[in-house]
């Protein structure tokens, strides 16, 4: 018999709510610079941040600087980062090359709303490095799979979205359903509805996207072979519910 077989489930509930509630004050008592800051934020910001993931209970930690790998909040507690941008930031921050490409930049001006020759520039490392031929900038993740179901949408003339139960990409309507959906709504394991994240997302767009589980191809051929499907979106690995693996295959 394990350890976890011969503990009454109970009694490692109770000891999680512990380890919880204590942890908590802990974080508190580091964080009253971010508690101030953020409190001062939600007067102009909705819940205080610039985007919704940003916030958490009881309030997300704030940050003055950062440098390499770490990051410094207004408390002056120091911080391993281990998002660096979900992949921005791919030397780290305030990288010296990076830093000087930056600084000579901004003696030619920083935005034009027209063509430089960078665009060119970058546009062809990438196609070096990725063999693929064309490219086209975005700001954000959101504006990338907001333009890809589009276009896929118009290069197969089908309207259907496949996305899978617990998956983030962005915040525009298409892919913000089933993304952390209430188990009393979210409907079966094995055949998921589609339940909206927000209010304001019509129904037209929830019968437009098809929710499957994560790591379920039989599934997936399911919704595949009715030949109305656009776009199959997915994380290769489930970030947004905890770093959850693919099967092989």
């Amino acid at each position: 018999m394990s350890a976890m077989e011969s503990t009454a489930p109970h009694v490692l509930v109770e000891r999680a709510k512990e380890i919880t509630a204590r942890e908590l004050r802990t974080y508190v008592e580091r964080t009253r610079g971010s508690q101030i800051a953020t409190e001062r934020a939600r007067k102009v910001l909705p819940l205080g941040v610039p985007s919704s993931f940003q916030a958490y209970d009881p309030h997300p930690i704030v940050v003055r600087r950062a440098q390499d790998a770490w990051m410094e909040d207004v408390d002056g507690n120091r911080y391993i980062d281990f998002d660096m941008g979900f992949g921005a930031l791919f030397a780290g921050h305030c990288h010296p090359a990076v830093r000087g490409a930056v600084e000579r930049q901004l003696n030619d001006g920083t935005l034009f709303v027209t063509p430089c020759e960078l665009n060119a520039d970058v546009a062809e490392l990438l196609a070096e490095r990725y063999q693929l031929p064309m490219w086209r900038f975005t700001n954000s993740g959101t504006e990338a799979t907001m333009d890809a179901i589009r276009v896929a949408r118009g290069v197969t003339g089908r309207e259907k979205l496949v996305k899978v139960e617990g998956g983030y990409h962005g915040h525009h309507d298409e892919v913000m359903i089933s993304m952390k959906p209430p188990i009393s709504e979210a409907g079966p394991a094995d055949a998921p509805r589609a339940i909206p994240a927000t209010a304001g997302i019509t129904r037209g767009v929830l019968a437009d996207t098809l929710v499957i589980p994560y790591n379920d191809a039989d599934a997936l051929e399911r919704v595949l072979s009715r030949g109305d499907v656009a776009a199959f979106i997915v994380e290769p690995v489930m970030e947004n519910i905890g770093i959850c693996k693919p099967q092989p295959g």
